[in-house]
């Protein structure tokens, strides 16, 4: 009898696959809450933004301190969505909106470091630069979903709802943005949302550039580095 395949330990040859399939995942989950009854599918979401803050903390294992700031973020997040329940208080959306900017901004930051500046390449860090791609996209998703909770006319083409309920169509107008597609579906009505979605053109470009070199650059350190030690 064949011996039953273990599940690799996470280790820093891996871990970007672990954060990348549940980033994929919640953005998946974001397409289908909408088919469940009004407060089911905003419950379940809630639960996998949980699943993927803790897969996170083990994913970009950085330091004591990125542990830290992530369980607070995790309390925060479980108040503002209990509050919300019961409370229909605007300040706990923009506070809940908030709580998850801050967090996809320090994971991208910190999975950045672990991608860009450490290592030779592999398929982690190609998976690892696939993810910094998926978090940028959620950031500005954030940033949108603020922007429509203060004003639900800032794009059209987007239904005013909770947040959870247009998170799919919010995230989808962010990656068409980052990718420089624009097929004109959803725009920009006032100023301060043309401001960000020009800025995320801008970025999705010059990642793209950016993320190359700095692969290259890896491997030709590696490379110089192998023929030292001969």
């Amino acid at each position: 009898m064949k011996k039953p395949t273990k599940i690799k330990q996470l280790s820093n040859k891996n871990n970007f696959v672990y954060l990348f399939f549940s980033l994929i995942t919640l953005l998946f989950s974001a397409t289908v809450i909408v088919e469940f009854p009004d407060g089911l599918g905003e419950d379940i979401f809630s639960f996998l933004i949980l699943i993927m803050l803790f897969v996170s903390i083990k994913s970009l294992n950085a330091n004591q301190e990125w542990k830290w700031t992530v369980y607070v973020i995790i309390v925060f997040f479980i108040l503002l969505t209990i509050f919300g329940k019961f409370v229909s208080y605007q300040i706990s959306i923009y506070l809940t909106l908030f709580t998850l900017l801050v967090f996809f901004v320090h994971a991208f930051i910190i999975a950045t470091k672990q991608v860009l500046f450490v290592g030779d390449i592999d398929t982690n860090k190609i998976i690892g630069s696939l993810t910094l791609y998926i978090l940028l996209g959620l950031i500005w998703t954030m940033i949108y979903l603020i922007i429509l909770s203060m004003d639900p006319q800032a794009f059209s083409g987007i239904e005013a709802s909770n947040w959870q309920q247009i998170f799919s169509r919010v995230a989808y107008y962010s990656f068409v943005t980052l990718t420089t597609l624009g097929y004109g579906d959803v725009l920009p009505t006032n100023y301060v949302a043309e401001f960000f979605v020009y800025m995320e053109a801008i970025t999705g470009v010059f990642y793209m550039a950016i993320i190359v070199a700095s692969l290259i650059s890896l491997h030709l350190a590696s490379i110089q580095d192998a023929k030292q030690d001969k």
